[in-house]
């Protein structure tokens, strides 16, 4: 019996965020590094991918490619640096 809720207590999938809280998560790390021109998607697998506007700059995608793989709430990162221009998001 206590190795039923050893296991229980120590299965990921029990704490692990929901789509909600991890785009959330991204909306608020976007906004605290100033990230404006981009797309993102998240997953219902957890992960989330980004794609970054040209008029992006590369200091700023660094920087928040950091600041979300250090996020607990994602377990995983895609992003790419497109040729195209985005409008900012709001």
């Amino acid at each position: 019996m206590h190795r039923f809720f050893a296991a229980l207590l120590f299965s990921p999938s029990l704490w692990a965020a929901t789509p909600a809280q991890i785009e959330y998560a991204v909306q608020q790390t976007l906004s605290q590094e100033g990230a404006l021109f981009v797309n993102y998607t998240v997953y219902d697998s957890g992960r989330v991918g980004l794609l970054f506007g040209l008029n992006e700059p590369d200091w700023r995608i660094e920087k928040t490619v950091k600041a979300l793989q250090s996020h607990p709430d994602i377990t995983g990162l895609t992003w790419v640096k497109t040729d195209t221009d985005f409008c900012p998001i709001r």
